[in-house]
């Protein structure tokens, strides 16, 4: 019997804070069952009653997104700036758990000239930075942790005072008078 079958029989959990998945049977399953969920990384937790393990991803193959529907190759989008805006993209090279990615910084293409010093950019997917103000190491990337809003936004924070959202792949406004 395979695991997506035995799934059908159950009540499941994703148990976010754990960042794990719990199933919950009626009654003890069968020997053969058992073994099956061992083999695909469960184990029984005696006070809840229930088979467990961690998730790591959802989704299938080349598609495993986290628990945000975050997947690799995904563009978040920083804008910033005092007197001006700046544009900075980063790219989900890794997932890391069902919380976390790691992103490198990659570079832009002016796509229109708005006005003086005006400028509609876009992303350039896999161009990415030899250095970044923003990641210590652009090669090795940093692990951010993803979260969302009520309202739908999903987003990491760069730095203290500052977030990324995902990006939305339309190109967006930048200034410098500088």
């Amino acid at each position: 019997m395979q695991l997506e079958e035995i799934k059908k029989n159950c009540r499941i959990i994703t148990n976010e804070e754990k960042q794990g998945e719990e199933l919950y049977f009626d009654s003890k399953p069968m020997y053969d069952i058992i073994k099956e969920l061992k083999q695909n990384g469960y184990r029984w937790h005696n006070e809840k009653k229930c088979w467990y393990r961690k998730l790591n991803y959802t989704g299938t193959g080349a598609e495993k997104r986290n628990y945000l529907g975050v997947k690799v190759g995904d563009i978040f989008h920083y804008s910033w700036g005092y007197e001006q805006t700046n544009a900075n993209y980063f790219q989900v090279v890794a997932l890391k758990g069902t919380k976390q990615v790691v992103i490198r910084e990659i570079s832009y293409e002016t796509v229109e000239t708005t006005g003086i010093d005006s400028y509609r950019v876009k992303a350039v997917k896999d161009s990415f930075l030899q250095k970044s103000q923003f990641i210590k190491d652009n090669e090795i990337g940093a692990i951010k942790q993803v979260k969302g809003l009520p309202s739908g936004t999903i987003y990491i924070n760069i730095e203290s005072f500052g977030f990324c959202s995902l990006w939305d792949r339309t190109d967006d406004l930048m200034t410098c008078y500088y």
